[in-house]
């Protein structure tokens, strides 16, 4: 890779960004392109103007000013909604006890992908949840340990074929040399979760604007991946409808609405309409309408922790990204009380950065730099 700047997309269902960046000094990085627009996203796994994204995705270039001859390689995120997630065994024996080399941990990643093949799905990645040696020992770093055999527990991440086949052809139409496809829930799961969280189960929630993804995380890799169409623009839709609003002026009361409050009846929220009026809009029905979204989403998350979970989990580390709840005042607190758990947000670990709906961009950023740097 040229001068060790990466070219990365984050395909988000409300905003499409890119960045053109290299590794800084401890552990930032340095940044000499970052542009995002917005556009019409996608909805259920199907892009709503599919026409669209090619000239998006060269007007994202034009304005970073850079070119194929820039860069050779493109690395482009895949949402959860282009995804899925099967979790395999396989396992290795040597004969004789000796030192688990990387080239055998390279084999058990081979014969999973090998095992893996669907006409549909293209292998996006193959990470380890856990390895087990000949003697029972769990690892999660096997490389030097001495066994006679091992087995892992691995975790391949599909894209869907229709995403990718579209993207590849953008790409060549472009004059790049070659693409690179990185799982966005899995990126965003390495960078945000601390190792330590996970050993056990983690769970990650990104609530986008058309699209909420659930990621089961263990070790490397992801345990399980849910996604479905519910975010933050349903909020606005039902905020608009609830009030009679434009989107315009219900995107503007979410962004005062603070779920923590309990109003008396003369209590409202004064929002200067597209017009130029102010409308008053009742505080209690108005965190009520956004509450009921919000525990809608509480139900479907306990659910899925139901289904991927054998025994109710006393403690389940939960984080937070994205725009959809974040950005609503006492939106997370209140999907805690919903779970009956503690929820974190989930930010990237960069001064001025950490900011939840910024966890996807650089934790695909960090994915792509440690990609660039082993090929």
């Amino acid at each position: 890779m040229k001068n060790n700047f990466v070219l990365v997309f984050d395909i988000g269902s409300l905003k499409m960004r890119a960045i053109y960046a290299g590794k800084g000094l401890n552990n930032t990085f340095n940044i000499r392109g970052y542009k995002e627009i917005d556009y019409d996203g996608f909805y259920q796994g199907n892009f709503i103007m599919p026409e669209k994204i090619s000239s998006l995705i060269e007007q994202l270039i034009s304005s970073l000013d850079i070119s194929a001859r820039d860069v050779e390689k493109v690395y482009i995120g895949v949402p959860a909604e282009f995804s899925s997630v099967v979790r395999t065994e396989v396992s290795v024996n040597f004969g004789n006890k000796r030192k688990i080399k990387k080239s055998d941990i390279d084999s058990l990643f081979y014969m999973a992908s090998e095992k893996a093949k669907n006409n549909n799905v293209e292998v996006v990645s193959v990470n380890p949840i856990s390895y087990s040696l000949d003697d029972g020992r769990l690892s999660l770093e096997p490389i030097g340990e001495i066994a006679s055999s091992i087995s892992a527990n691995l975790s391949i991440i599909y894209g869907d074929k229709k995403f990718i086949d579209m993207f590849n052809t953008i790409v060549a139409g472009l004059n790049f040399m070659s693409v690179e496809y990185i799982s966005e829930p899995l990126s965003q799961a390495l960078y945000i979760i601390p190792k330590e969280r996970r050993e056990d189960l983690s769970l990650l929630i990104d609530v986008g604007d058309l699209t909420t993804s659930i990621s089961f995380v263990k070790g490397n890799g992801l345990y399980g991946l849910t996604s479905f169409s519910r975010g933050g623009g349903f909020i606005t839709n039902d905020l608009a409808e609830a009030f009679d609003l434009s989107m315009n002026e219900a995107d503007k009361l979410k962004r005062q609405i603070v779920l923590s409050l309990k109003g008396k009846a003369s209590d409202f929220y004064e929002l200067t309409a597209d017009l130029g009026k102010i409308i008053k809009i009742p505080l209690n029905n108005a965190n009520e309408v956004v509450g009921y979204r919000i525990d809608e989403l509480a139900e479907v998350i306990a659910k899925c922790v139901q289904l991927h979970t054998k025994e109710f989990l006393q403690y389940l580390p939960i984080y937070l990204t994205g725009a959809g709840i974040c950005k609503i005042k006492g939106g997370r607190d209140y999907l805690a009380k919903g779970l009956g758990r503690n929820v974190s947000y989930g930010m990237p670990p960069l001064p001025g950065k950490d900011k939840p709906e910024l966890a996807s961009v650089f934790s695909l950023l960090n994915s792509a730099l440690l990609s660039s740097k082993l090929h």
